[in-house]
């Protein structure tokens, strides 16, 4: 066998299939490619279009694939409708890069599980298969609505699941809750599976100046950075924005609320249902670029992601963001919140939202408190948490895969 040395130069062709979001949009899934491309990997990316509905496009040095985004349809006629369509699309736009480019590898992004379909289809082929298991779509289906119990299509989404993980050559999870999922209940290789953390890209480590627009000097600022689906529990903050009003009567502070997602329009109404519109203030999605100024703007970073077996699988970036920034946090008591943030963060128990009010209330009045908190989250974060950490553990996944392949 020839050494490791001597094995050919060419790098993989990696092809990344992403349905559930686009390009730039997924910073998760563009720090990986940028990665791969630093250390002489091929990479490109089939998703859905976005803010950006150019068909195919170079973004940075990531050639990106891009399909018409299907409108959202809810229950199951609409996961049938969306998968479906987007499995077709991602496999033709697949079956076109295969014939006019190759590629030696397909890093399926998932939820869904499904698409790894696709991957498995071309190992027959004779390519590589990289499953990149960002969350836990079983929970993900539970969280999304209040109480939904354990169905038919929660056990299909577990046969998906049990699918991608046995036929997989190597398995990416976001934390060690992942990982021994994909071993315990999935039955994967504990070789072939590895951890990539999320972590906040370099534009979170510098000096970043306050956003003049959020910054209220007269009042202490609440922050909200993400996603606005149903199982992100931003429901919470309005209520806890209830509480401080009525309850502690405060109304010293701004709730800032910037992202975009299904359950916004559901925010907005709930808002002013409780009386607190004017203590909140939705921004919408914001270009990725202006998010740090954001945070910078922000006194008090919040995480109402609740405790259930979706949220306890999940390391969020948007708290990792906070931290790389300094910036205090109230969250609620989830085993990967614990794990990442440790004595960054005030924990509130049983997703109760006056025990989170009061956590809050306890940082507005401590200045000290908040640099305190601060200053433990920025060390964690320079303390093994940036992307700069990570993205070794994925090169050298990489690598091995390219020796294997080679040798």
């Amino acid at each position: 066998m020839q050494s490791e040395k001597t094995l050919p130069t060419r790098k993989l062709r990696v092809l990344m299939l992403l349905e559930n979001e686009s390009i730039p949009e997924d910073t998760r899934v563009v720090l990986e490619a940028e990665s791969l491309i630093e250390a002489g990997y091929q990479v490109s990316v089939i998703c859905p279009t976005g803010r950006s509905r150019k068909w195919v496009e170079t973004v940075g040095r990531i050639t990106v694939y891009r399909y018409p985004a299907i409108f959202e349809v809810r229950g199951f006629c609409g996961y049938v409708m969306e998968y479906s369509y987007s499995l077709l699309a991602l496999f033709l736009w697949s079956i076109l890069i295969y014939l006019r480019r190759g590629f030696d590898v397909v890093h399926v992004h998932t939820p869904p599980d499904m698409t790894s379909i696709i991957a498995i289809f071309y190992k027959i082929l004779g390519k590589r298969f990289v499953y990149d298991h960002h969350d836990l779509s079983p929970e993900l289906y539970l969280a999304q609505v209040p109480n939904r119990k354990p169905n038919s299509v929660y056990h299909l989404l577990r046969f998906f699941e049990r699918l991608a993980c046995r036929h997989a050559d190597r398995l990416i999870a976001t934390n060690e809750t992942q990982r021994s999922m994909q071993i315990g209940r999935c039955g994967a290789d504990p070789d072939r599976c590895y951890v990539v953390r999320n972590g906040p890209n370099e534009s979170f480590l510098g000096d970043v100046i306050a956003n003049a627009e959020i910054d209220a000097p007269e009042k202490i600022v609440l922050g909200y950075v993400g996603a606005i689906g149903s199982q992100d529990g931003v429901d919470y903050v309005i209520h806890v924005v209830k509480q401080l009003r009525m309850v502690h009567n405060r109304d010293d502070f701004l709730a800032v609320i910037i992202g975009d997602g299904p359950a916004l329009p559901t925010l907005k109404t709930l808002a002013k249902q409780l009386d607190v519109e004017n203590l909140i203030h939705f921004t919408g999605k914001i270009p990725f670029a202006e998010v740090p100024s954001c945070i910078a703007a922000f006194d008090i970073c919040l995480t109402p992601d609740p405790s259930n077996a979706y949220n306890d699988s999940c390391t969020t970036i948007k708290t990792m963001e906070y931290m790389a920034l300094a910036k205090p946090i109230v969250c609620f008591r989830t085993t990967e919140n614990q794990r990442t943030v440790a004595d960054a963060a005030l924990y509130a128990d049983n997703n109760d939202v006056a025990e989170f009010a009061s956590q809050t209330i306890r940082l507005m009045d401590d200045e000290s408190l908040r640099n305190q908190l601060g200053a433990i989250g920025r060390q964690r974060i320079d303390g093994g948490l940036t992307w700069h950490h990570q993205s070794p553990q994925l090169i050298a996944l990489y690598d091995r895969l390219l020796y294997q392949i080679r040798a």
